[in-house]
């Protein structure tokens, strides 16, 4: 009896001991946690980089398995085996570009430290599939960490393969669609500001669906604290904060990639000329697995390359060949890290230098109160007497790069005296009033526009930027939502010019209806203005559609023309609606495809010449115009010691249509122009708005 007194005694002693305590905090330490906030965003804190990505993987796994396998299939060509013969193209172009390939080939060049990051995401992502086969796709794909390095390259790649084509097109050559990628970016100064930091908006503008529908997240490891959103299939976030910078791109910048003209040889097709000889044209045979008629089915397909890059084009006799300077690159999962880990504007400038990002306006904010622009690109360097924006001479060296332009010739500035910077996809000149930066300082290629005024979206946004004085919190959000449409006044006034030469027994009663509620018009496209949908009614109703479809009036306009755009326009809303007083939240609709409809305000309106700063792009579903592309995943950041931050997803952040979170960001906030806070180094906050907490061991 004793003796198991003193066996039990011995137990506890053991278990309560100094030593005991030690074990229990080691397994505390390789713990993960995760906490959702009340939008189901994950907020990861973990003790090292490598457990995040862990846990950065299995989340996105839980909302959205699918998608992200979809993605690394997309990277490495392989969608036509498992989704058809509509995939077959686009298979065939990623591996002319070898992105699986190159990234296995070269993965052992990325840094240990990243390696560790992707094996570790793709062991997260296993563990979820582990602990939920029955949401594992027939389909999915062996998952190896290449594809991580195959996925960044494909993401990127759409922007040189456009600079590329637009070269095609001045050659009289129509090469393969891509899709139009637009975004908004805005920099106040802390003179500008009420906080007196900085404010950065950041506002990319893709597609809802597929592969640039964001995830958003925070994750907390070691020094690494950043909050923003990532691609799927990649670790971490790629546009956000951290706690000491802001990064924010916008479609636009230098002349990365090139088209070389090869001339063929008359009587041997395999062969071109160069160097006053001919050469072998290098062939390589690819087999795409392609899913046809129910059966799997091989397809071979021949690729052609030159010295200078794929062939990808070919007319009257000649070869066109497609050089793109980030053919070998797989360096970007390095650069994002390094930027992320910028303590200041110098050390995120060293981050920048490595060239790995695509053409994009950059522009950064910190917490030093720095305001910095960069027109990045790794651009070639082009010998004199070559333009590199048309087809150039491949027969020769003449015109074969001399290599990389260093980071300091690219196109940049920080603190400019305005106090203020935007780039709407505009030329640098039309980033402020009396830019510096003017297309005459620097090499045609390097600045890659002209001293161009600007597009609507941009001179209302810069007009209201230039305004600005001690920019609240609140007033930051309600620019980056703004609804308004430049210009509109001007047709309002044209039109009341027409309009009263009219006489009025010619004039019916829903026409002048409408007539009066466009003059009474705010110039604003908000959700519940009668007035807005009858502008855009008025606009839409001309007899050619190129006038309504313009931003300025057209000398040509008749005052007949814009009486009978009126009568037309009641006319569509009588018959479309059944009056004409109706808001044009009714018609302009967010949502996700096969759910719910909400009324939201603003959008780009092409056919009514209507862009506001609040960027959504519509299709037609039944008798709606649903947005399906546009504000892709906006943040704001206030650059305080911590920095503050709201953000917002146009649908919601999970694919699962029962868990509450498939469309909530839709109906709750971007429908009523609001964000969430992020609630970025404030635990204390966040855990008022914890909904679930999880916790992960990495095996």
């Amino acid at each position: 009896m004793l003796k198991r007194a003193f066996f039990a005694l011995s137990i506890l002693l053991t278990l309560f001991s100094p030593t005991g305590s030690t074990n229990v905090s080691a397994n505390k330490e390789r713990e993960i946690e995760i906490l959702r906030d009340d939008f189901w965003v994950p907020h990861i804190f973990a003790r090292t980089l490598e457990d995040a990505a862990f846990a950065s993987g299995y989340v996105q796994a839980e909302d959205r398995l699918e998608e992200l396998l979809k993605n690394y299939r997309k990277a490495e060509g392989t969608m036509a085996e498992v989704f058809g013969p509509e995939w077959l193209r686009h298979d065939y172009i990623q591996r002319v570009w070898k992105h699986a390939a190159i990234s296995r080939e070269k993965y052992m060049s990325v840094s240990p430290k990243m390696r560790a990051c992707m094996e570790a995401f793709q062991d997260g992502v296993k563990q979820f599939m582990k602990e939920h086969p029955e949401k594992v796709p027939k389909w999915a794909p062996e998952l190896h960490p290449s594809q991580i390095v195959a996925l960044g390259r494909y993401i990127i790649w759409g922007w040189p393969l456009g600079e590329a084509n637009g070269d095609l097109r001045r050659a009289g050559i129509e090469p393969d669609p891509t899709e139009y990628r637009g975004s908004n970016q805005m920099l106040l100064a802390p003179e500008k500001t009420a906080m007196k930091a900085p404010i950065a908006v950041i506002d990319p503008h893709l597609s809802w669906y597929g592969e640039f529908r964001f995830y958003e997240l925070r994750i907390y490891a070691d020094d690494f604290e950043v909050s923003g959103v990532s691609i799927l299939g990649l670790p971490f976030p790629s546009l956000g904060h951290s706690r000491f910078c802001s990064v924010a791109m916008t479609t636009g910048g230098p002349d990365t990639s090139d088209i070389f003209e090869e001339e063929i040889h008359p009587r041997n097709a395999s062969q071109y000329k160069y160097e006053g000889g001919w050469r072998e044209i290098d062939e390589r045979k690819e087999v795409i697995k392609v899913l046809d008629g129910g059966q799997v089915v091989n397809k071979e397909v021949l690729i052609e390359y030159t010295n200078h890059g794929p062939i990808v084009a070919h007319k009257d006799g000649k070869a066109y060949s497609m050089a793109i300077p980030y053919q070998d690159e797989v360096g970007l999962a390095d650069q994002i890290y390094e930027m992320y880990q910028a303590r200041n504007l110098e050390e995120m400038k060293a981050a920048l230098s490595k060239l790995q990002l695509m053409g994009q306006n950059i522009m950064v904010a910190t917490v030093q109160g720095d305001i910095y622009y960069v027109r990045n690109g790794r651009v070639p360097v082009r010998p004199k007497g070559c333009d590199p924006s048309k087809p150039m001479p491949g027969s020769d060296s003449s015109c074969l790069w001399k290599g990389i332009h260093p980071f300091t010739d690219l196109v940049q500035l920080a603190n400019p005296p305005q106090g203020y910077m935007q780039n709407n996809n505009v030329s640098p000149f039309a980033m402020m009033k009396d830019s510096p930066l003017r297309a005459e300082k620097y090499l045609p290629y390097i600045y890659n526009s002209q001293n161009d005024p600007g597009h609507q979206r941009a001179v209302m946004t810069l007009e209201q930027l230039d305004a600005a004085k001690k920019v609240t919190i609140e007033q930051a959000i309600d620019l980056a939502f703004s609804n308004q449409v430049h210009g509109a006044e001007l047709w309002q006034a044209r039109l009341k010019t027409a309009w009263e030469k009219v006489p009025d027994n010619a004039k019916t009663e829903d026409g002048q209806k409408v007539y009066e509620l466009i003059q009474r018009w705010n110039g604003r496209s908000d959700v519940d203005s009668w007035n807005a949908l009858s502008y855009y009614a008025f606009k839409t109703g001309f007899v050619d559609p190129a006038i309504g479809r313009s931003a300025a009036i057209p000398d040509s306009v008749s005052d007949e023309d814009f009486y009978k755009a009126v009568e037309r326009g009641a006319a569509w809303l009588k018959s479309t609606f059944g009056k004409v007083e109706v808001p044009y939240g009714q018609y302009f609709r967010v949502g996700r495809e096969g759910g719910k409809t909400y009324p939201v305000g603003g959008g780009t309106l092409r056919e009514a010449g209507m862009a506001t700063p609040r960027a959504i792009g519509f299709r037609k579903v039944g008798n709606e115009m649903v947005g399906n592309i546009g504000q892709t995943s906006t943040q704001v950041v206030i650059m305080t010691k911590p920095p503050q931050s709201f953000t917002v997803l146009p649908l919601g952040e999970s694919d699962d249509k029962d868990g509450g979170h498939w469309d909530d960001q839709a109906e709750k906030l971007f429908s009523k122009n609001k964000m969430k806070p992020s609630y970025f180094l404030d635990r204390k906050e966040l855990m008022r708005h914890v909904i679930r907490t999880k916790v992960l061991r990495r095996p």
